[in-house]
């Protein structure tokens, strides 16, 4: 049975809080293969082999990481750049990844009604993450667009990663418990 891959692409190597129990909620789900990125790492790179074929051995691809300036951690951009190569995720053709669903997966530092042309931060979640979707179109991927939280920091942070669970498992058509 092909599993739903969950790539978690913090930086934090001891998470806590909202990210572990956001963790462990998806690895006591078998239909997830969970990928802590930080921990496939050997001084700053990944075995590019094994990172393909976990990807290719998915039914579909989530990549979860906090907002960094607008954008993924360097470490999430840096596996990026080194597992999405010419003759894998795309060729001359086009993209290789054959419509596999992919889904962005993300906590944010500031509330997400803030992500709006009236928020502070003047303009749509999506539209900040737009090269994470012109990236899984080019490697023909499906995407399936963004789900985010804000409540990393809540008194809840177990509540808070089931309902990011929930709209991640509504996105892919699936139900919440195994």
């Amino acid at each position: 049975m092909k599993k739903h891959l969950l790539l978690i692409g913090n930086p934090d190597s001891n998470p806590s809080g909202f990210l572990l129990e956001f963790i462990t909620c998806f690895q006591d789900d078998t239909r997830f293969d969970v990928r802590v990125l930080v921990q496939q790492q050997t001084e700053g790179t990944f075995d590019v082999a094994i990172e393909q074929a976990a990807i290719d051995a998915a039914e579909s691809v989530v990549m979860h990481f906090p907002i960094y300036w607008y954008s993924m951690p360097a470490m999430l951009k840096w596996w990026v750049d080194s597992v999405f190569t010419f003759g894998w995720a795309f060729d001359e053709n086009g993209g290789c990844m054959q419509e596999k669903p992919f889904l962005s997966s993300v906590t944010t530092g500031s509330s997400l009604e803030s992500y709006s042309p009236e928020g502070s931060n003047l303009r749509s979640l999506s539209s900040y993450l737009h090269h994470v979707e012109r990236t899984a179109d080019y490697a023909g991927f499906n995407y399936l667009g963004v789900v985010a939280t804000d409540q990393t920091r809540s008194e809840h942070p177990n509540e808070s990663a089931l309902n990011l669970k929930k709209a991640i498992c509504d996105t892919l058509g699936i139900s919440v418990t195994a």
